[in-house]
């Protein structure tokens, strides 16, 4: 769980006309050994729901608290649908195989388009996990999917990760799929009152694990 995987509301921010038009980004399914991952659906609202009840969804990421129902479902029938249409955000839902069961959610956020003088294409990966299925490496086999994806399907040149000063399971999955520790970005971020460190990484191509 990271703090990119949010469901919090935020005002739209002007976008430079030169990072307009990017084409709508392909929305799987992605197929690993074990899990599906697809965009969410409207008879996943209830189980979101329930999962984001979990303190340890609620400490690490910024999804509302106390979360509603309403929050779910802004999330699956706006946030999430929007994000793939404008090509700068794709949400998936990780599911396993055999069961059907959600192991967790995992998104790219922030992808940019190629501009002039502003380097290569880059977005930030966050996920949170259903604490029923933990432990069991899902969230590290769907993470690896979605940044190779990435790479291979969108064009990316970078993915970055960001996470509360303190959040070592999210750490542990981003350093098993292969990204390198940049640093610690100091007072960097508020939630939930309190300013926070952040932990900050990143993976290139030809680094995924």
């Amino acid at each position: 769980m990271d703090i990119r995987q949010t469901h919090e509301r935020l005002e739209p921010v002007p976008v430079p006309d030169r990072l307009l038009g990017a084409p709508p980004l392909p929305q799987g399914p992605l197929v690993t050994r074990r899990l599906v991952l697809r965009p969410w659906r409207e008879d996943d609202i209830p189980a979101i729901f329930a999962i984001c009840q979990d303190p340890e969804v609620q400490r690490w990421t910024t999804v509302p608290s106390p979360y509603r129902m309403k929050d779910a479902e802004w999330f699956v029938r706006e946030h999430a649908p929007k994000g793939f249409r404008s090509g700068d955000e794709a949400t998936f839902g990780a599911f396993v195989k055999d069961t059907g069961q959600i192991a967790g959610s995992v998104g790219l956020a922030g992808i940019t388009t190629l501009a002039a003088g502003r380097g290569v294409r880059t977005a930030e990966v966050g996920y949170w996990a259903n604490p029923d299925t933990r432990g069991r490496g899902y969230i590290t086999e769907a993470v690896r999917e979605v940044v190779r994806w990435a790479f291979e399907d969108v064009g990316l040149g970078r993915v970055v990760w960001q996470a509360f000063d303190g959040n070592t399971p999210s750490r542990r999955v981003i350093e098993k799929v292969g990204f390198t520790m940049v640093g610690r970005q100091r007072s960097s971020h508020t939630h939930n009152g309190a300013v926070r460190d952040m932990w900050l990484a990143d993976i290139l191509p030809g680094e995924l694990r």
